[in-house]
């Protein structure tokens, strides 16, 4: 279980967020904010990489944490939180996708033609280093943008949320051979992607 100190507590009490989950499903504002602070700057990460739309990001954060909001009495505890979380956020993202695709096909020109602004990532380094490996990062999103979103989910719930393959198969509700021939998939067209930037001048 995901455990974090409350500081200014008595004796510095270790509080879950399964904990804060139920006491946010009886009503308790401040648990559900504590789970906000906890998690936004991860949903955040985690939103971006599924959707490949970061002028999107902050919409669909909001709207993870609203649908978070509303299905906190359905928490059973079978599963962290962190993993039940994370299938709303993978369905919000997946409503947002077939929205937008419905929307193409009606010819939303609106949708058509969104802004295309990306979203400053934090990168370590500094001067030239950061340059160079924002660049990289501008890259390897273009390569995940690329990936079918069969492929570019299992590769995101396990690099970048860390799941593992039995957590990824309980979110997207498939076998875990699925997940491991989805994820050989998607590594192979990333690394394909890498090579072609690397054999640039």
């Amino acid at each position: 279980m995901n455990q974090t100190s409350r500081h200014g507590d008595p004796g510095n009490v270790t509080v879950t967020d399964e904990d804060l989950a139920a006491r946010a499903a009886t009503g308790d504002e401040r648990a559900f904010l504590e789970l906000y602070r906890r998690h936004r700057r991860y949903v955040l990460t985690l939103v971006v990489r599924t959707s490949g739309r970061p002028e999107d990001a902050e919409d669909l954060v909001q709207d993870s944490f609203f649908q978070l909001h509303r299905s906190l009495g359905s928490f059973s505890g079978r599963s962290s939180f962190r993993t039940w979380f994370h299938g709303i956020v993978v369905r919000v993202c997946h409503s947002a996708t077939r929205n937008r695709l419905a929307q193409r096909r009606r010819g939303d020109a609106d949708a058509e033609h969104m802004d295309e602004e990306r979203m400053e990532s934090e990168v370590g380094g500094d001067g030239r280093d950061h340059a160079s490996q924002h660049a990289l990062q501008d890259w390897i999103q273009g390569c995940l943008d690329l990936l079918p979103i069969l492929h570019r989910l299992p590769l995101v719930l396990h690099i970048y949320s860390g799941l593992d393959l039995s957590d990824i198969s309980r979110i997207l509700a498939i076998p875990e051979g699925s997940v491991k021939s989805r994820l050989f998939h998607a590594r192979k067209r990333i690394a394909l992607c890498l090579e072609k930037r690397e054999a640039q001048p």
